[in-house]
């Protein structure tokens, strides 16, 4: 499995295909960013969180829309 990860805007389909051409050895796993808008916009009370913590390592957005990418470690 790829120890990193690239993860491209939609808005970027020329470098999500130019990072998959140069990553032909599998390095690096290239994907598309899958959120398009936050999920939580109603306005109604929340289930209580079942998980301890945030999943996430870290904020990937502000790289997302400064650059059209972000690379993270898994």
């Amino acid at each position: 499995m790829a120890r990193l990860l690239f993860i491209v805007s939609r808005t970027k389909p020329g470098t999500y295909t130019y990072l998959k051409l140069v990553n032909e050895s599998g390095d690096i796993e290239v994907v598309f960013d899958r959120r398009e808008v936050d999920r939580r916009q109603i306005q109604q009370r929340a289930m209580p969180e079942r998980r301890n913590g945030e999943r996430r390592r870290r904020n990937v957005m502000t790289d997302l829309a400064k650059c059209g990418w972000a690379l993270v470690h898994r």
